[in-house]
């Protein structure tokens, strides 16, 4: 079995993503800059028990921006309407990173809609690590970017960037989705502890104990306020933590907890 290429029209914006297995849906939002291409390893390890999607996020991949500008508000009002268009019931939703921020917003924006939530690598607010793990790269002025700077610091990927995001505007659209990447992360929203209790749906907060742009600290804040948070640290990584067993580990015996054959 190997994941099949669809897209869908909500309102102006044609949604990208890839699908794979049958069952509870269950949506896969990845992170900023990458692509729904990035899920290729996890998705046959998930399609065993759920039907799989995984979306290109607005102005990423195969996914278009009609506004050209990204918010993580906006990112989760889309996977609202992608859950409309496509009729699905109560789907298990896990993002990592700029994935996390959007299922974190899910949650808030559209309480009841997701069976469980899963946020890898995700802040409840811009705190002083991420800002200075985001200056390194060269993000340090929203809608700013030092290309040679990132292009030193991301070595390889840099060029991947460029060639993963060209399919609606161009081989020079990778300027403009930059800036707009800078102005989205550098203006990450702090949440009350009172939002954060807001989300009563199920929601596992999981984070690498190295995490140089979240952090031990961080999680902690996040699932302690979570209406119902768990959480899970996995030890002796940074922000790559998505790339280890032990995370899909997690996230399997806590949706097995939580998807509908618990119900």
């Amino acid at each position: 079995m190997s994941a099949k290429s669809h897209s869908v029209m909500i309102g102006d914006l044609e949604v990208h993503y890839l699908e794979e297995g049958r069952g509870q849906p269950l949506l896969l939002l990845h992170g900023g800059t990458a692509t729904a291409d990035s899920w290729g390893a996890a998705m046959p390890q998930l399609a065993d028990r759920y039907r799989v999607l995984a979306l290109d996020t607005r102005g990423h991949g195969r996914t278009n921006n009609p506004a050209q500008k990204m918010s993580y508000a906006q990112f989760a009002d889309d996977v609202a309407g992608f859950i409309a268009t496509l009729g699905l019931r109560k789907p298990l939703i896990i993002g990592y990173s700029d994935g996390g921020q959007t299922a974190l917003e899910f949650g808030l924006r559209h309480p009841g809609k997701a069976g469980a939530l899963v946020m890898g690598g995700t802040v409840s607010r811009l705190t002083q690590a991420m800002l200075e793990g985001l200056r390194s790269w060269g993000f340090s002025v929203p809608g700013e970017v030092d290309l040679d700077r990132l292009a030193k610091e991301f070595g390889p990927y840099f060029e991947q960037i460029k060639v993963a995001h060209a399919h609606h505007y161009g081989p020079d659209y990778w300027r403009a989705f930059l800036k707009q990447i800078s102005t989205l992360w550098l203006t990450v929203p702090t949440y009350t502890e009172r939002q954060l209790a807001s989300i009563s749906v199920p929601s596992l907060v999981i984070m690498g104990d190295r995490d140089q742009l979240g952090g031990i600290d961080e999680a902690d804040r996040l699932y302690r306020h979570l209406g119902a948070g768990e959480l899970s640290i996995i030890a002796n990584v940074g922000h790559e933590a998505v790339n280890k067993p032990l995370f899909w580990d997690a996230v399997r015996e806590f949706l097995a907890r939580h998807d509908e054959r618990q119900d």
